[in-house]
């Protein structure tokens, strides 16, 4: 679709808001609004089979309008059904649960939920340098919590709550994940750097301070 084509759908979207009191530019009026969204999620990388699911419009016309934007069809695929790719990379949790906070936020307007996707969407996409969800999968995350796959959790760290599904030891935020990471658990200070093998949970000091206290006598008994 050309830029003079989403003009006139503006133009004529904010026109016919002025004559809602009849009920066929009632019709004209969501129409255009629901074809400027699919435009709006097409252009975000939204498959055609999610914008229908989205926007109520028929697979025709989002497959029109996917080849006129992209100059391609849209790619098959169906919406994500598990949590699997979610759990893969605990960075992927981490951008999971920062587009989960903005959906808490931004849902509480009274937007389509075609239009929250797309605030929540392009908000993530201006927080982090480089999105790991596609839009598709940042849509995916809200539902894991409705279909009682994760559940609102609270880090014992941090006392921040988050979603994930539930752990069978502790309760540790992936924000809190990625700072143990590079941080002592003891005292905090960043951990050297290790390319390869099992990363280190505190620092030289602390290693060796837990190390001399495991040495010390347990009781002051002599013997004889």
């Amino acid at each position: 679709m050309c830029v003079g084509n989403t003009k006139r759908l503006l133009a004529l979207a904010a026109k016919k808001e002025n004559e809602a009191d009849n009920p066929e530019n009632i019709d004209v009026v969501n129409q255009a609004r629901h074809t400027l969204e699919a435009v709006h999620l097409v252009k975000l990388g939204a498959r055609a089979s999610l914008v229908c699911q989205l926007t109520g419009l028929t697979k025709k016309v989002v497959s029109g309008l996917y080849l006129r934007l992209t100059g391609t069809s849209s790619p098959p695929g169906q919406v994500p059904f598990t949590d699997t790719w979610y759990l893969k990379c605990n960075r992927r949790l981490l951008h999971a649960n920062l587009v989960w906070r903005l959906f808490q936020h931004l849902g509480k307007i009274k937007r389509t939920a075609a239009k929250v996707l797309i605030h929540v969407y392009e908000a993530y996409m201006g927080i982090v340098d480089k999105p790991l969800l596609n839009l598709t999968r940042a849509f995916f995350v809200p539902r894991l919590v409705r279909i009682k796959a994760w559940y609102e959790q609270t880090c014992d760290h941090c006392g921040m709550s988050y979603i994930g599904p539930i752990g069978n030891v502790g309760s540790t935020c992936p924000a809190c994940i990625e700072y143990f990471n590079h941080r002592c658990r003891s005292c905090g200070a960043a951990l050297e750097y290790r390319p390869t093998g099992r990363r280190k949970a505190v620092c030289s000091e602390c290693h060796e301070r837990q190390r001399r206290k495991k040495k010390r006598p347990t009781c002051g008994c002599v013997d004889g």
